[in-house]
């Protein structure tokens, strides 16, 4: 593997002469100022351009570095020296991260010595470096006051792992939490506790993002027993209490209406949470801009709004209903339902099942249904000619808007009037700023 230490340059040679006996690094790269008083001189100056200095006094010169290493075989003057405007932090920066970029490989082990040169200068290659990962230095001696170094000169690690690992979650993790892209953070947090030597307190925070993100992944895919399992122990945190809660209701009101589904972490809600968490869902493929995928959710919430209430409050079962429990009244017509299919059940379709509500004296879910039926039979025109379902005509996000704000608004109106005294509806989205210290 090869080693290449950048060095900023300033007046004095002696940091970086320093810095490469201790180092010793295969290639030297040289952040020069630029301008009429370049250090580039200290590089590839003639002669002995290094000046080794006490106070104004110059007690000894020294041939460029090139020839002072030993690099005349090695050293590039186009890849080997970056000039940067000393004083324009922007420039500085900029130039030593795209070098820093070109440099980047498996086999490269970078190390920095942010030393000398101006502050510019030594912010630029100390923040470039943390974007690269590569290890910083900094070459310094005793000091007996603010105003010099008195002692011999040494070349040191600097410990940047904290500030890494802030720099880091800060820049990626409030992105990835945004788009809800929790199988990118995850990947990112690994590489963190990979990469960064870091103390035990710090690698928990990191394991308990991860182990967050993990439990969102899984709730977004609907393993949401998989979901409680990693955020159960994250409960005390007050920014995922709540949610966890949530979940727990979405575990149980799941279980009520899905036989195949079984769990022993359920707490009982009003009923509708898992009609609540699809709308969520929905929400967040909306912000992938996935609407296909959004519109799908929000027609199976529909379909289980329905199913719930339907099963609740009269056992019926949209996939088989008792002919007994429909009003007299109407038996005859469901009847004939029995014979448009082969299994000899009497199966509701969506449309089918919502006006059944309305042979049902005064019930509150069909009454609503039929105040805005036609607004729901226009999204269901769209759905049914979206590529997803049975056309070929994408959803567009002025459609996904359409369709979400008649759909959405329906499904928490609903929800609101079937809540009994004490509840109340929800609707929580997942938090994009779990990640704060």
């Amino acid at each position: 593997m090869e080693k290449i230490l950048l060095v900023t340059v300033g007046g004095s040679p002696q940091p970086i002469i320093t810095s490469f006996r201790s180092l010793e690094p295969d290639r030297l790269v040289f952040i020069c100022s630029e301008g009429p008083k370049s250090s580039i001189s200290q590089v590839t100056g003639h002669g002995k351009p290094c000046e080794i200095r006490r106070g104004e006094k110059i007690i000894d010169r020294l041939p460029n570095f090139v020839s002072l290493f030993g690099l005349e075989n090695k050293f590039d003057p186009e890849n080997d020296i970056v000039l940067v405007a000393e004083d324009h932090q922007s420039d500085c920066y900029n130039k030593i991260f795209a070098k820093l970029k070109s440099l980047k490989s498996e086999n490269i082990y970078l190390m920095a010595d942010y030393t000398g040169g101006t502050k510019c200068m030594s912010i630029g290659l100390a923040m470039a470096g943390l974007d690269f990962g590569a290890d910083l230095y900094i070459t310094t001696g005793t000091r007996k006051d603010l105003v010099k170094i008195t002692g011999g000169e040494t070349t040191e690690p600097v410990s940047t792992a904290l500030i890494d690992l802030d720099r880091k979650i800060e820049q990626f993790l409030p992105v990835f939490l945004k788009q809800y892209n929790y199988s990118a953070a995850i990947e990112q947090l690994e590489g963190l506790l990979r990469n960064l030597h870091l103390d035990p307190a710090s690698k928990n925070r990191v394991r308990s993002l991860k182990d967050i993100c993990i439990a969102f992944e899984a709730w977004d895919q609907f393993s949401h027993e998989e979901a409680w399992q990693s955020i159960e122990s994250h409960l005390g945190r007050p920014e995922i209490k709540e949610l966890g809660l949530y979940l727990k209701k979405i575990l149980q009101s799941r279980a009520d209406i899905d036989e195949e589904f079984d769990t022993a972490h359920g707490i009982r809600g009003h009923g509708f949470e898992i009609v609540e968490d699809l709308v969520m869902n929905a929400e967040r493929r909306a912000a992938q801009k996935r609407y296909d995928d959004a519109v799908g959710r929000l027609y199976r919430a529909l379909e289980l709004l329905v199913q719930i209430h339907l099963s609740k409050e009269y056992e019926i079962k949209t996939g088989d209903a008792d002919i007994n429990k429909i009003p007299p009244a109407y038996r005859d017509e469901y009847e004939g339902l029995r014979f448009s299919n082969n299994d000899d059940k009497i199966m509701l379709g969506l449309k089918q099942a919502y006006l059944l509500l309305n042979k049902f004296e005064n019930d509150p879910l069909g009454s609503l249904y039929s105040e805005v039926q036609h607004k729901i039979d226009d999204v269901l025109v769209k759905r049914n000619q979206s590529l997803f379902a049975h056309g070929f005509k994408p959803i567009t996000a002025k459609d996904y808007q359409m369709l979400s704000t008649q759909v959405v608004d329906f499904m928490k109106s609903a929800v609101e009037r079937l809540c009994v005294k004490g509840q109340k509806a929800q609707f929580l989205q997942f938090p994009d700023n779990f990640f704060e210290k």
